[in-house]
């Protein structure tokens, strides 16, 4: 079974969202929800470009991508494309030079996602010659376009890397890839308005349909019982549509996890490998409870993101060791 492991960051500095849709445009009013009902109040900011941001320390030196057998540098849609070109040219420098861009309007947030099952794909069919695969996102705000979803969310700047390999240990196997395709909203927040009404009112419901399917899998290909602890890993969209889901799903065997939201904002394609170091910090914390010495750990984490138009997807991992405790940067 594939092994992952990855390493996440976000931008040190934070802007309160008050000074970011200032400067968009939006008035009081608007703050107020974003703050309120959709619990956002700061977001990550770095100030640099995609190519900067990314390889402006060590990031990208650690052995594993430099040692990789096939590298793909993944971006939000076509308004990165320029400096996804610049930011892989950079990395192959350091690594073995046969890395690719990949990225799309369609997948857009869902892109490293999508990497992650064609690597599994081409694994099944035994096609993949190559046995590390890593992939690399980073994806900033530095246009007023990548830093604000209408209605929706507010973007912060991160980056992550995650590491595939059909032979080495890892924290992390990779159980299955579930995706839900919606090609009449590939345009997403910025689509014809009556067309874009009709994303909204059945946003939550696709996103129920997704989980329930890679449910369904789980139970049908895998260990998933009436016990199983199952953790939801979402984009941070925004706290408000997240509540709206679980209520939906009603399904005691969940946990929603909605620490990273307020603090981090969307983080594009890295909200899953943000918000997995997040939960691996608490559950390495001790509770405040006399016969309880740890927080529980999932038996599976259920991955959840969205394209910023009609592409759903998700990635269900479990850590190959849940007795040690779990590792983090």
């Amino acid at each position: 079974m594939t092994q992952l492991n990855y390493w996440s960051d976000t931008a040190k500095n934070r802007e309160p969202v008050e000074t970011t849709l200032s400067n968009l445009g939006y008035d009081a009013g608007y703050v107020a929800i974003i703050k309120k009902i959709f619990r956002i109040a700061q977001t990550p900011v770095s100030k640099l470009s995609p190519q900067q941001y990314l390889l402006q320390d060590a990031f990208c030196q650690r052995a594993e991508l430099q040692a990789s057998d096939a590298l793909t540098y993944t971006h939000t849609g076509q308004e990165v494309y320029p400096f996804g070109q610049s930011c892989l040219r950079s990395i192959n420098r350091s690594s073995r030079g046969n890395g690719v861009l990949f990225g799309s309007t369609a997948s857009n947030c869902a892109s490293t996602f999508k990497v992650i099952d064609l690597y599994r794909r081409r694994e099944r069919t035994r096609a993949l010659g190559a046995k590390r695969h890593v992939i690399v996102t980073c994806d900033t705000g530095f246009t007023p376009i990548l830093k604000d979803i209408p209605g929706s969310t507010v973007t912060g700047d991160a980056r992550s890397t995650i590491c595939l390999d059909d032979g080495a240990a890892g924290d992390y196997q990779l159980v299955s890839y579930d995706c839900q395709i919606y090609p009449a909203h590939f345009g997403g927040a910025w689509e014809e308005a009556e067309k874009h009404a009709i994303y909204e009112k059945t946003y939550k419901d696709r996103i129920v349909a997704l989980i329930e399917q890679s449910l369904s899998v789980l139970a049908r290909e895998h260990k998933l019982d009436a016990d199983s602890r199952i953790a939801i890993v979402p984009h941070n969209v925004n706290v408000y549509t997240w509540k709206a889901i679980e209520k939906k799903l009603n399904n005691p065997q969940l946990s929603f996890f909605t620490d990273g939201v307020a603090d981090h904002g969307h983080c594009y394609g890295s909200d899953a490998f943000i918000n997995l170091q997040l939960l691996e910090r608490r559950h390495a914390e001790p509770v405040d409870d006399a016969q309880v010495t740890s927080h529980p750990t999932p038996d599976y984490y259920l991955c959840v993101t969205a394209g910023v138009g009609g592409f759903f997807s998700s990635v269900t991992l479990t850590r190959t060791d849940t007795k040690k405790d779990p590792s983090y940067d």
